[in-house]
């Protein structure tokens, strides 16, 4: 008789294994609560053993909108041991958003707290899948939702024993909508476990590792550290809100040695008043997101120099590069790195023709991470698809970059960000290399405006450092010193802070509605 083969290696079973491995290590920290493997195991059953009595079975969608903690995390894991695919809403949507969204998803039961409950009340009229009773709530009891904390005792701990294959769902995340309405991006626990094979080895993670998650779980970004430390039984350290204060004293208190953030908190970090923070014991800093100027790397290496900083390009769609600190130290220095596990990186023209090394244009992947597609909306997965002549399916990124000789990948932005201005084809990041580097600027973004003459022209848009002082004249003057006469910046704008979407990207599209009319 031949065995029956079952599918448990897949990210969920690596939480049941280090419980029966390493039961009384501690697996989970949020401010003053710890959870061992075990206990963490424990209750992740019993809530997806709770969910599986309320009626949810494989291919179910449980919608959340949670700020990082305990709470979260739980529901994130136990949805996924149920079988059922968790939808994690992003906290920063407006009320029309959240509805369109999670409405879109198909969930039928919604977890939220005490902040979040009020704003799903506003929209319940919109949310035609989740019944009455299928609201939970942790924190304050409030009408109409379920204590979430009772509910979690509805069931025991034993292991709920669904049989999840590969190509089963495990999650929908909603793209941070940057450019446009975001979309459901649907991973099968296949791709999901990618993250652990790609980034586990490509950023030295291990049993010792301690993963200190900044960034919310709705966004794929945090599980660049996070799916790796659970996978090899490293420790998990959530914070409720990001604060450069708060990440120093969780590294120190914990020993942290992974994190990932973006640009714009890594700059935060880099201006906190007290630079004599330990932060010894952190081993990789990642920067996704957005890419990171060179200048804010080598202050951030010198801030920390024991840890090696790795830059990673790549889409919620599920693709990634990794540059890695000896990239760096061998001249690669505005690189995305290269392609991760398994994956295939081309460059392709406007006609869909596959470019030769050195030439710009648009950057299409494929991967073992790649998503199964855009949740019930064929229409536009159809539309990210470019085949090569081989017959592979590669995801159209909508970015533009080169290849160099080496097989490096160079990122120029957007393919909206391109700024054509006076028939010359003026690529945002080159730009934006050289206004990080004036000493006044903290964050900043170029994006081009209309121009009669020019048809666009680039500006650009500015954070000032705290404690500094400059005119967006004056940065203007300065950066266009260093700049081509083609590259020139027509204005420099200097405000306190920008649009952002998710854990802070900033929003170009909105700074190129608000600076429209410029240069009229």
């Amino acid at each position: 008789m031949v065995p029956e083969y079952r599918n448990d290696h897949l990210c969920a079973d690596a939480i049941a294994h280090h419980a029966r491995l390493n039961g009384d290590r501690i697996a989970l920290v949020c401010e003053a609560e710890r959870l061992s493997w075990k206990e963490l195991n424990c209750r992740i059953n019993q809530l997806a053993n709770a969910l599986i009595a309320h009626g949810c079975t494989k291919g179910s969608r449980v919608c959340m909108l949670l700020p990082n903690g305990i709470p979260s995390f739980l529901i994130f894991w136990a949805t996924v041991r149920a079988g059922s695919v968790i939808v994690p809403l992003n906290m920063m949507l407006d009320d029309a958003s959240l509805a369109r969204l999670a409405s879109a998803s198909g969930g039928t039961v919604f977890f939220a707290d005490t902040n979040s409950a009020k704003q799903v009340d506003r929209i319940r009229n919109s949310l035609s899948h989740v019944s009455a009773g299928s609201y939970f709530i942790f924190g304050d009891e409030r009408e109409g939702w379920e204590r979430a904390e009772t509910f979690l005792t509805l069931a025991d701990d034993s292991d709920p024993d669904v049989d999840v294959t590969p190509q089963d769902s495990m999650t929908i995340f909603y793209s941070s909508g940057t450019t446009g309405t975001p979309k459901g991006v649907e991973h099968s626990h296949f791709s999901r476990l990618n993250y652990c094979y790609g980034f586990g080895p490509g950023l030295g993670i291990n049993r010792y590792s301690v993963a200190v998650c900044c960034t919310p779980i709705y966004a794929s970004g945090t599980l660049i550290t996070m799916l790796p430390t659970i996978y090899y039984g490293g420790k998990i350290v959530l914070l409720p809100k990001f604060s450069p204060e708060s990440f120093c004293e969780v590294v120190k208190q914990e020993r942290g040695t992974h994190s990932f953030m973006v640009p714009a908190m890594y700059v935060s970090l880099l201006q906190y008043e007290d630079q004599s923070a330990d932060l010894s014991s952190l081993k990789a800093l990642v920067s996704a997101g957005q890419t990171m100027p060179m200048i804010t790397r080598d202050q951030l290496a010198e801030r920390v120099p024991a840890a090696g900083i790795y830059e990673v390009y790549g889409m919620t769609e599920g693709f990634f590069t990794i540059a890695v600190p000896e990239d760096f130290a061998l001249g690669k220095r505005n690189t995305v790195g290269k392609p991760g596990f398994l994956e295939d990186i081309r460059v392709i023209d406007d006609d869909g023709i596959e470019l030769a090394r050195g030439e710009t244009g648009e950057i299409v992947a494929y991967g073992p991470g790649m998503m199964k597609g855009y949740a019930a909306r064929p229409d536009l997965t159809a539309e990210t698809i470019w085949l090569s002549p081989q017959g592979r399916t590669f995801l159209r990124s909508g970015d533009l970059g080169h290849l160099d000789e080496d097989g490096f990948l160079y990122v120029s932005g957007r393919k909206k960000d391109m700024i054509k201005s006076g028939g010359i084809n003026i690529y945002a990041a080159d730009l934006e290399e050289i206004l990080a580097e004036h000493p006044a600027v903290g964050e900043l973004a170029v994006v081009g405006v209309p121009h009669a003459r020019w048809t666009e022209t680039p500006i650009g848009v500015v954070v000032l450092r705290p404690g500094h002082s400059a005119s967006g004249e004056e940065i203007r003057d300065w950066t266009n010193q260093r700049l081509a006469k083609f590259q020139r910046l027509s204005h420099v704008l200097v405000r306190d802070d920008f649009p952002r979407a998710t854990y802070g990207k900033i929003k170009k599209d909105k700074l190129r509605e608000e600076y429209h009319d410029l240069e009229a």
